[in-house]
């Protein structure tokens, strides 16, 4: 399918007010459009697709694409679909976000990074040291700013003497999108990771 669109920009005001995240429903089920600069997470965080604005419409291609036009009414976001359906999407406050998954790496403050952590859905999450360490395998659970994790036993590069599974307490900063550690594996210090949208 071929979508023609005028070659005018919107204004600055109007494109800095949609670098936000916006929750709508469409076909009964929540949609979340995320904008973070020129890149975008559709489909409930899970995959990133580039986007340009022009006039009164939205291009996104990636993984997934599509062409919308949108206009703004009483602070919400209107969207009308293709097929001529409108939706309309309030803001999200970034701290009320759900924390869906994604990739972060990262290391100690003022060092290279040397650590990458994927959190999955269902509190699954993977960590190694980066490039190129072995995955170990454990669990994340989320209460509004802590993340814990809890790594499963022999899985954390420490002894073996360890009998049970060892848990990471990570402070999220949403603003920042990033997971700052005081103490991970042995011989660290603080650690932030970061999240990273391609890979």
């Amino acid at each position: 399918m071929l979508i023609a669109v005028s070659a005018s920009a919107p204004d600055q005001e109007e494109e800095s007010r949609l670098l936000q995240r916006w929750v709508g429903t469409h076909h009964n089920r929540p949609l979340h459009l995320d904008f973070y600069g020129d890149t975008m997470l559709v489909v409930n965080d899970m995959y990133p697709v580039s986007y340009y604005m022009v006039d009164d419409s939205i291009v996104a291609y990636g993984d997934t694409s599509f062409a919308v036009s949108y206009w703004f009414s009483r602070d919400r976001l209107l969207i009308q679909t293709e097929e001529g359906r409108i939706i309309t999407f309030s803001e999200q406050l970034k701290l009320a976000r759900p924390l869906h998954g994604g990739r972060w790496r990262g290391g100690e403050i003022g060092a290279d990074d040397d650590m990458e952590l994927v959190l999955m859905r269902g509190g699954i999450a993977r960590w190694h040291t980066y490039p190129g360490g072995e995955w170990n395998d454990g669990e994340w659970d989320r209460s509004t700013r802590i993340i814990t994790f809890t790594w499963f036993p022999d899985t954390t590069g420490v002894d073996e003497e360890v009998p049970d599974s060892v848990q990471w307490v990570a402070q999220y900063d949403p603003e920042g999108s990033a997971l700052l550690f005081p103490e991970t594996i042995p011989d660290k210090s603080t650690v932030v990771l970061r999240r990273i949208l391609r890979w």
